[in-house]
């Protein structure tokens, strides 16, 4: 039985319902959740820290193909692309790195009581849901992938000396696309935390306050 089943047998219950869940199941089924969320974190983490060290590597290279000389007429906007190609690929690691570190140390505040494994397995599900609505989060998360493959592609198309103008429905095309990706995203994380997230965080929450009631 996983945590959900459990939920469902807890909130079937018409009075006092916590007493009515087997506890020893309870703490085997939030293990099992926080297992299989931790080893969703570590597949997140290598996939955008390989991804983004693939696209800093690419527009390392197209950035020294555009400084060796060569008949190619350059601008400093062309050079631009890849400067910012790179620095998002980092920001996209480091903004990585610097959030699930920071939700690491905020999650080994709990102990390993029951109160503190329902505590900690809320602060996750708090943590997932806040990176899909809050804005600053969203941006962080969607952004950086959009503005690398961009600047790869872009790059990519200079350095074999082909003009932006050149194609010109190429070029709005590649911004329809990365907008619309970016729309879309945002909306399914969004509906991600109000239709999953965000109801399993107040139905455990709605059992810690009544493992809390006198």
């Amino acid at each position: 039985m996983n945590l959900d089943d459990l939920l469902e047998v807890w909130r079937s219950q018409e009075a006092v319902p916590v007493h009515g869940v087997n506890e020893t199941l309870l703490r085997l089924a939030l293990r099992e959740d926080e297992a299989k969320l931790q080893r969703r974190r570590r597949r997140e983490r290598w996939v955008v820290y390989g991804a983004s060290a693939a696209f800093f590597a690419a527009m390392a290279f197209f950035l020294l193909v555009m400084i060796y000389p060569h008949d190619h007429v350059l601008t400093g906007w062309d050079y631009a692309i890849p400067i910012v190609g790179a620095a998002f690929a980092l920001l996209w690691a480091g903004a990585m790195y610097v959030s699930y570190r920071a939700q690491a140390l905020r999650e080994r505040r709990y102990g390993e009581s029951l109160r503190d494994q329902l505590g900690r397995r809320i602060a996750q599900l708090d943590f997932e849901a806040t990176r899909a609505v809050r804005l600053a989060s969203v941006l962080v998360v969607q952004l950086p992938p959009l503005v690398c493959a961009t600047a790869f592609l872009l790059a990519s198309w200079r350095i074999n000396d082909k003009s932006y103008s050149e194609d010109g429905f190429l070029l709005v095309s590649l911004i329809l696309v990365c907008a619309y990706s970016f729309g879309t995203g945002v909306w399914l994380s969004r509906r991600s935390a109000e239709q999953d997230l965000v109801p399993r965080k107040r139905r455990l929450e709605a059992m810690l306050n009544e493992l809390d009631a006198p």
